[in-house]
């Protein structure tokens, strides 16, 4: 894939059962700092309401290096240094390019 075309990224966690509510509070504060990064165009976190352990993270990145600095970056080492990965039981991650963009109306 380019680095220079937007990137979109869908991440689904699933809580340790039981912890579904102190693992969004973290990833409420990992949102708070990763819209601040550069290169961040969209960083949306969603939960489920059929399975409230399911959380939902969907990004928009200007580029794929810009996506890359995140992972690498100060906001998911500290999300990772706090303990709360490990309230994360299963994570799927989707790395996409839009085929087409339903906003033009």
């Amino acid at each position: 894939m380019s680095t220079s075309i937007p990137l979109t990224v869908v991440a689904i966690t699933r809580a340790v059962a039981g912890k579904e509510q102190l693992l969004r509070s973290a990833q409420e504060k990992l949102v708070a700092e990763t819209v601040k990064e550069p290169g961040c165009l969209r960083y949306e976190l969603s939960q489920s309401l059929d399975d409230p352990r399911v959380l939902i993270f969907t990004e928009k990145w200007a580029n794929e290096q810009a996506w890359r600095a995140h992972i690498q970056g100060a906001a998911i080492k500290r999300f990772n240094s706090s303990g709360a990965s490990q309230l994360i039981e299963e994570l799927s991650l989707f790395r996409m390019a839009t085929v087409i963009d339903g906003s033009w109306k």
